[in-house]
């Protein structure tokens, strides 16, 4: 392999995000060799590496991952009876005017997961519509569309627990388990107080997570 060649190829390997402009640039300026971004390509796919999107997730600390090991390892032995009961919600944000950049690296085959190669972002940036919604193994809620797109504590438990998840945990019976995170509306103590009154258990839930809730999937 020339040295050209080995020099592109290390580079890629060591900077997953850089384009085949970008590495053409950095052969050019380290070594003085030009060489088209088709070329660029061929000598990155010749040693097994595609331009691939980026998987994104939430930032995670430490903490986080421990805690969702921690969960993961409680609930592995659950069976279906038991997931039938838990009302899985969550609210999502519809933007107008949605991020659409994509953010691609080099990776070979089977490494999407490889957390070197994913791309952390923050929730819920920009405008649009809020829109709630919970399924279940048997079911799902209507989709509720949250006017003015904020929701307090009180619309929480006056336009979400009261009309929708209180019937539904009646539909399900006794065991039935509400899984909602634990954004601030949702963990206000008038919350607290209302699904205590109404004997709806909760799910303890883990910050950071979305990617855990099966509806974040749907």
């Amino acid at each position: 392999m020339p040295n050209e060649v080995r020099y592109l190829v290390l580079t890629a390997w060591k900077h997953r995000n850089m384009n085949a402009t970008l590495l053409q640039q950095h052969l050019r300026s380290a070594t003085g060799t030009t060489v088209s971004t088709q070329t660029v390509r061929n000598q990155v796919h010749g040693v097994g590496l595609y331009a691939r999107r980026a998987l994104v997730c939430v930032r995670l600390t430490s903490r986080h991952r421990r805690d969702r090991r921690e969960w993961a390892t409680e609930h592995v032995n659950w069976r279906r009876n038991e997931w039938s009961n838990v009302l899985f919600s969550d609210e999502s944000r519809f933007s107008v005017h949605p991020d659409n950049r994509l953010i691609f690296i080099w990776r070979d085959r089977g490494s999407r997961n490889n957390p070197a190669f994913v791309h952390e972002s923050v929730r819920f940036g920009g405008g649009g519509v809020l829109v709630y919604g919970g399924i279940s193994i048997d079911g799902s809620t209507d989709l509720y569309i949250v006017r003015d797109g904020h929701l307090t504590a009180r619309r929480y438990r006056d336009e979400i627990l009261r009309p929708i998840v209180v019937p539904y945990a009646a539909a399900i019976g006794d065991d039935f388990i509400l899984m909602d995170d634990n954004c601030r509306s949702h963990s206000a103590n008038l919350v607290e107080d209302f699904l205590f009154e109404e004997g709806i258990v909760r799910m303890e839930w883990l910050a950071c997570s979305p990617d855990m809730n099966p509806i974040e999937h749907v």
